[in-house]
């Protein structure tokens, strides 16, 4: 009669299994260390665009990345240090990568090969920008100090890098620096455009517009006809 008894082991088990615990949790798939920060990284960027950094808990992003917070803290000292690498860093490659794009405007030889050029940059540009859009954001404006801090560091030397190699091909009464925040501030409203209103719009078809409107300007010749 004993051996048909359960044990109170195996009643506590049996019990933790209806309640939907399990005794042992699954294991969980093995990967290699930079993987791992990569997944954390992925997992990191949802949760800050969602919630901010002051909104964000380390324990959703754990959660996001199949993670215990254990691992997390193990690959991050901090969740600040975290949003460095999974918000800040992104945002400033892609920054950076407009950057070095503007470069191509200088080889042009004509005004149609440099027209070409610049429709080619600008699609590239407001591709990067529709990408990034959500951790600009959320760098920016999750918090005042971290927001003004990154654009003050990084990203206004950015833009006004950008207006000195557009310099030689402005007018003389256009501010190099002027030009570089104000291209920027069009893509940007673009950018959000697209994001907030969920438009798929051809991206090419949006940069010959924005070059025709920075080009060429947008009054009618008022001399004509």
């Amino acid at each position: 009669m004993s051996a048909s008894r359960s044990s109170p082991t195996a009643k506590s088990a049996s019990a933790e299994a209806v309640e939907g615990e399990p005794v042992t949790a699954p294991r969980r798939k093995y990967l290699r260390a930079e993987e791992r920060r990569k997944q954390i990284i992925v997992a990191a960027q949802e949760v800050f665009a969602r919630s901010n950094l002051q909104g964000a808990r380390t324990r959703d992003i754990a959660k996001a990345a199949e993670v215990n917070q254990a691992t997390l803290f193990e690959h991050f000292d901090s969740k600040e240090a975290l949003f460095h690498a999974a918000v800040v860093e992104p945002l400033i490659e892609a920054m950076q990568g407009m950057y070095e794009r503007v470069h191509a405007y200088q080889a042009a030889e004509t005004q149609e090969e440099l027209l070409d050029l610049a429709r080619v940059s600008a699609s590239n540009h407001i591709e990067s920008l529709i990408e990034v859009f959500p951790l600009l954001t959320a760098s920016l404006f999750s918090d005042a100090d971290l927001g003004k801090k990154l654009y003050l560091e990084q990203i206004a030397p950015l833009l006004k890098q950008r207006g000195e190699v557009l310099d030689g091909l402005l007018k003389d009464s256009i501010d190099p620096e002027f030009a570089g925040m104000a291209l920027f501030g069009m893509m940007f409203a673009v950018a959000m455009d697209q994001t907030f209103r969920g438009r798929t719009e051809e991206t090419s078809d949006l940069a010959r517009q924005f070059v025709q409107f920075a080009a060429l300007g947008f009054l009618k010749d008022r001399g004509a006809g």
